[in-house]
């Protein structure tokens, strides 16, 4: 079976059995690629073909439909290959890297994987990676325009509850205007307090003022 077919049922169906029959059908590839960037060193091929693999089975749910995944294994091993290399502090082959990421066939063709590395890579990967059982590598995902980032999403998430807590204050404690329980705004008070005598600005209690002359005249 084609190895994109593995990965989509992998991704689609979390098939850890179609992830085991990708592993086991292309490893010999990614082997014999890290074994030519490192020289013969199989230990260090090794560790490369898991970090390789690795990465393949977090990076699965975002990849293209359309991917040739052939290319995307040989450019992701030369990468694995110059990250491992470096942080052991080992001299890299670059005129091995350029022919590894151009595919220039290689004289000594492809070389087999030891037995049961395989299974190790499977079960490291299995142990390491997050489980779709809870939250972690399947979980439902949220599909959004390319263009919207999740500290976007976060931005915009505080804007909203800074708004509603605003909508929610009392308007009272909102408005400029103060109004004590007792007193009652008139068109006259309300005219008086928004077109103030010239002179001085307005005072704080002529609405409590005005209020008050109006009830002693009514009574």
């Amino acid at each position: 079976m084609k190895p994109e077919i593995l990965l989509k049922a992998y991704v689609q169906y979390q098939s850890e059995d179609a992830f085991r029959d990708l592993v086991a059908s292309t490893l010999d590839e990614v082997y014999s690629t890290s074994l030519r960037i490192v020289n013969g060193a199989p230990y260090l091929a090794e560790e490369i073909a898991l970090g390789a693999y690795s990465e393949l089975a977090l990076k699965a749910p975002t990849l293209s439909h359309d991917l040739v995944l052939a290319s995307w294994r040989r450019e992701h091993t030369c990468r694995m290959a110059v990250r491992i290399l470096r942080a052991k502090e080992r001299v890299i082959d670059w005129a091995a890297l350029k022919r590894e990421k151009n595919a220039l066939p290689a004289p000594a063709g492809v070389q087999l994987a030891p037995p049961g590395l395989a299974i190790r890579i499977c079960q490291s990967i299995y142990l390491s990676t997050p489980r779709h059982r809870g939250h972690g590598l399947f979980s439902p995902r949220v599909w959004l325009p390319i263009w919207i980032r999740p500290r976007h999403v976060g931005g915009v998430a505080v804007c909203v509850l800074v708004m509603v807590i605003w909508w929610n204050i009392p308007f009272h404690r909102r408005n400029p205007i103060i109004r004590s329980q007792g007193s009652q705004l008139t068109p006259s008070a309300f005219a008086q307090l928004a077109s103030p005598e010239e002179g001085g600005p307005p005072r704080p209690n002529s609405v409590v003022d005005t209020n008050a002359e109006i009830h002693i005249k009514q009574k």
